[in-house]
């Protein structure tokens, strides 16, 4: 009876352990065919003997976005002669292009790259003094531009001697846990999505409540899984059972979520709920992207909220002027535009530009020419003049999408070129605007490899 029972026992363990091994390969499987779709097409493009190989380099505004028609064009215009290589990454940093750079060059040793990247890390200071605030433009006369730069130095050098200091003392009190999540977001960041997603899973199994890792595998679901509704249950979860931390992320998952799937009055409940009891999000890092979801479907009185918590700092007027175009005042918004650029020419965030003069320089010494393309709306100048005194800078190229779009934004709406406001003045190319950008890059290739159409 007894050899019975164990024998039984055993024929359950095993078949639940098959059963676990299944489901893990399962998930595995899925993993892995989401994450390496792209590096399918990427291959599929290698396989195809041509003349040129252009390496498109960038983040999610560059994966699966305008490389995807630039492919398209230059095949009917040029058979055979261009494979173009997706190398976006959603979320991610100039330090980890820079990094991920060699490798990308030695697997696809490309001819051209096209770099429109650095959106993740913020081209300009973070500045955000009571001094320093929407007076700024029009004090610009009376104020010292090198006392304000120097101050604004002095200020980002004491933080980063801060944050260091903060890095160090959480390096000390960290746990395994801790340790894995830092891992996870690590592998997140360079595209090891279905890892990412496994650890993530293993701590929320020992520790359900573990807000930290909740945020963080609710992001992953939104922003790099095809499975949309998984990370709407979760941030829905969140939000309706007070969940305190990363309350942004839940909020702009559910925005987006709704305004897709077009349920308003979902969409106007969540509205209400974040307005009334976290407001807050508006002041965030995602402040434009939650706004872009629910702009149409906000009254003038919750606007004005919302503007009054989201814009504290001149780096704001992006959005006013979207807003001002929006509302047809394109003189208004013209004048939003002129006083960004100043702000951008006069705060550059050099450590940004370190990374990006890097990634450009270690291109031209692998005798790759270097497309250095700028952002929908946003001017050239600042990229012109921050690589003006680089030795390369003479064997670089510049494409412009700035007149481009804001022509285009006066006949049509911005809803017709962007699917979202992410960035603020622009967000992720709808396939009109990615269609713009690619032909805009076909028009320079066509002018630097002088090409003749067949």
């Amino acid at each position: 009876m007894l050899k019975l029972f164990i024998k039984r026992f055993l024929l359950i363990i095993i078949g639940i352990m098959l059963s676990l091994i299944l489901l893990e390969c399962g998930l595995r499987l899925a993993g892995w065919t989401i994450s390496s779709y792209q590096q399918y097409k990427n291959n599929k493009a290698l396989r195809n003997k041509s003349q040129y190989t252009i390496m498109c380099l960038g983040e999610s505004t560059t994966a699966k976005q305008y490389p995807v028609q630039l492919q398209e064009i230059l095949d009917i215009k040029y058979p055979n002669k261009f494979s173009v290589i997706d190398c976006g990454i959603v979320g991610i940093t100039l330090e980890n292009i820079l990094n991920m750079l060699d490798n990308n060059i030695n697997k696809y040793n490309p001819n051209i790259a096209i770099c429109m990247m650095g959106i993740n890390g913020d081209f300009v200071i973070n500045f955000d003094d009571e001094n320093i605030n929407l007076n700024y433009i029009k004090k610009t006369k009376s104020i010292n531009l090198k006392t304000v730069k120097l101050y604004l130095l002095i200020k980002q050098h004491l933080m980063t001697l801060i944050q260091q200091k903060n890095i160090v003392f959480a390096k000390n009190i960290s746990d395994k846990k801790d340790s894995l999540l830092e891992y996870a977001i690590g592998l997140i960041n360079i595209g090891k999505y279905d890892e990412a997603e496994e650890i993530l899973k293993k701590i929320l199994k020992n520790n359900p409540n573990d807000e930290m890792a909740f945020k963080e595998l609710v992001v992953l679901y939104d922003f790099f899984n095809e499975d949309e509704t998984r990370g709407y249950n979760m941030a829905t979860y969140a939000i309706n059972n007070g969940f305190s931390y990363g309350k942004e992320f839940y909020y702009k998952n559910i925005f987006e979520y709704n305004y897709c799937k077009k349920d308003i009055n979902s969409l106007k409940y969540y509205i209400e709920k974040a307005i009334n009891e976290d407001l807050y999000i508006f002041s965030t890092n995602l402040k434009y992207f939650l706004y872009s979801f629910i702009k149409h479907y906000i009254t003038e009185e919750q606007k004005k909220k919302i503007f009054k918590t989201m814009i504290n700092s001149t780096k704001d007027l992006k959005i006013l002027a979207i807003d001002a175009i929006e509302q047809k005042d394109y003189k208004k918004a013209q004048n939003y535009f002129d006083n960004i650029e100043k702000i951008r020419l006069n705060f550059p965030n050099m450590d940004q530009y370190d990374l990006y003069k890097l990634i450009v320089k270690k291109l031209i010494d692998n005798n790759i020419k270097v497309i250095c393309m700028q952002y929908p709306i946003r001017s050239i100048k600042t990229l012109q003049v921050q690589l003006k005194n680089e030795l390369y800078y003479d064997k670089l190229t510049f494409i412009s999408n700035e007149k481009l779009f804001k022509d285009i934004l006066m006949k049509k709406n911005y809803d017709d070129l962007f699917n979202d406001q992410f960035a603020g003045d622009f967000g992720h190319c709808t396939d009109l605007g990615n269609t713009l950008i690619a032909e805009n890059v076909v028009h320079t290739l066509e002018k630097i490899l002088d090409l003749k159409q067949n």
